[in-house]
């Protein structure tokens, strides 16, 4: 593989998480009608979860290589399953349930298509012309789950 490859591969693999050194996400602002104290305890809840998981992505070091971003996936992937596994485990006050559900459905999608781009990286599958195909994707997806987690009153979810 070119150095050019290697190098798109690594900042591929960051662009994919969005989590590789940035700054967390804005201070979340509650959706209009949420002043019920379960609501504010909810929001106050599933916003720490999202807070850490960003900040433990972010101390992760950013791949630069073919062999770092087959070493990150793994431990990026893991971070976010037990993301998912947390916010999934709190119990939503009414009407919240929804947006917090396709919020994670969101979540759920992009790590399946980082879970097949390591694959892909492992067995030497990827094409350069993949890159751009991967990169369409996960934009697409990344701009649906920021815009579900913001709608859901999650912006420490959002990147």
């Amino acid at each position: 593989m070119t150095r050019v490859n290697t190098i798109a591969l690594g900042a591929l693999a960051c662009g994919l998480l969005a989590g590789c050194g940035g700054t967390t996400a804005r201070a979340p602002r509650a959706p209009a009608g949420a002043s019920s104290p379960r609501t504010l305890a909810y929001l106050a809840r599933a916003n720490r979860i999202c807070a850490a998981q960003a900040s433990r992505l972010e101390r992760l070091p950013r791949p630069r290589t073919v062999e770092q971003t087959i070493a990150y996936l793994p431990t990026a992937l893991a971070v976010m399953r037990a993301e998912l596994t947390r916010l999934q485990a709190i119990d939503p006050p009414p009407g919240a349930g929804t947006r917090l559900n396709a919020a994670v459905q969101s979540m759920r999608e992009l790590a399946a298509l980082l879970a097949r781009f390591l694959h892909e990286l492992r067995y030497g599958t990827v094409a350069l012309g993949e890159l751009t195909t991967v990169q369409r994707q996960s934009t697409r997806l990344h701009a649906a789950l920021d815009s579900r987690f913001r709608r859901a009153g999650l912006g420490r979810c959002a990147v």
